[in-house]
Formats: C-alpha cells, structure tokens, sequence
C-alpha cells in the first residue's frame, strides 16, 4: 500500500519487525506535461506545525521549500513560479540564495502556487535548516521538525481514502515510530551516512541505490543537538 504525504511518498512493505518507508520522494508531484497548481492551504499548513515545533526541535531553524525533478534538485529560480488568485492577481516567490523558496507570509482567501507545464515532472518538498548547518551536515531536531511538516502538509490536502493509512501511521507513533525507517533523499549518491552520538559514530542505513538514507528520528535516547553527516560518493 502507499501513503502519500508532502514532502516524502511513503511506500510501506511489511517485514516482521518493521516498515521500510523509501524513498522520501515528496507527494506533490507535478505531472510531466501539466502546470503546477498548488493550494497555498498546504503551504499554510506545513508553516503552522514548523511554528509548534521550532522552540522544542529546531530553534534556529527556517522553513524553505525545494523543488526536484528526480533525485535532481532545481533552483526554483530556474522556473517561473508565482503565487496567483486564479483572477488575474499573481505574486512573486521569494527564492534565497540556495535555490529554494521562502514564505515569509501567505496572502489570506484562495491562492495557489503555480508553474508553466514542464517537459518532465517535478516535485515540491519542504526542508528545515538551522544556521550554521548543510543538507550534509544537519542537526537530527531540523530533520524532525521537517517530517512533521511534511506529516501536516500531508493531512492538508489527503482524500478520504488516504485518511486511514495517515491515521495508522500516526497511531504507531508517526514520524518517531520504530516501526517505520523512513528514507531521506540526498542530492547526490551517498558513500557514507552517520549520526555523531555522544557515545561515537554511528553508521546509518542506505538505501540499495545508495540515494536516501535513514536519519535515527526515532532513537529518543538521541537528542536533537546530535548531527547527521552524509558524505557523497
């Protein structure tokens, strides 16, 4: 079965033990040959809970927003996105240094993100980054708080068949479930992925092609301070 959520598809196996969810492909895929039309409702949404969760898991962290198109991340600045009413009123995206987008703040009643039809596919995620910090080099408290978002983003726009596999999901505990190894996509192969505990490193999970890996979310022993480093191949 599959559980679609923002930011991450969750393909769900079942082993005995546990569930593999790979790879955190994110669910608002924008179709090859179809513009991009996103309710800023989900956007909203994500801001809300990173709003919840700052103080506790990522402090000096901000919430911005990727755009990929397979295991390829594109500087947003490279597609003409805006925000529009559907009434001939369109806003322009703030897009910081890195490529990725920022909203400061959404305009209140019905607005969309859009995007001219693209030849291939593409795909919206969110990320949290603390100052100070790199998709390699990232604090374990960011890459939970973006999970939740990504939870929260979900749950914004699910349809009422998806609504049973989100309520399990969040019922075995969600994004610290150990029941669930979910799978962080890196924009480049991985050689190595590890966790700087207290007690040493620690080797984390890859997946088969080397793409994502495991961030110990779950792990409660570990605190949100602990860094998770990838080293690309």
């Amino acid at each position: 079965m599959r559980l679609v959520m923002a930011g991450m598809a969750l393909s769900v196996a079942a082993p005995a033990t546990a569930q593999d969810v790979q790879p955190d492909g994110p669910d608002i895929v924008v179709t090859a040959g179809k513009p991009l039309k996103l309710d800023a409702k989900v956007l909203r949404a994500g801001q809300r809970r990173f709003a919840e969760d700052r103080a506790m898991l990522s402090p000096e962290g901000s919430l911005r927003f990727e755009l990929w198109r397979g295991g390829r991340r594109i500087p947003a600045g490279m597609v003409p996105i805006v925000l529009s009413d559907g009434k001939g009123h369109d806003l322009p995206v703030t897009i910081d240094g890195d490529g990725r987008m920022v909203f400061a703040s959404l305009p209140e009643g019905r607005w969309f993100l859009t995007a001219p039809a693209q030849s291939q596919g593409m795909h919206l995620r969110p990320i949290v980054l603390s100052r100070g910090t790199t998709t390699e080099d990232r604090r374990l408290g960011d890459i939970r708080a973006q999970c939740h978002v990504m939870i929260s983003m979900g749950k914004a726009q699910a349809t009422l068949l998806e609504w049973p596999l989100i309520g399990l999901f969040e019922a075995v505990g969600a994004c610290e479930s150990k029941r669930f190894h979910m799978f962080h996509q890196a924009e480049h192969p991985i050689a190595s992925a590890k966790a700087m505990t207290p007690h040493g490193e620690r080797e984390l999970r890859l997946s088969e092609k080397g793409t994502s890996y495991v961030p110990p979310m779950s792990d409660r022993t570990l605190g949100n301070d602990v860094r998770v480093r990838i080293a690309y191949r």
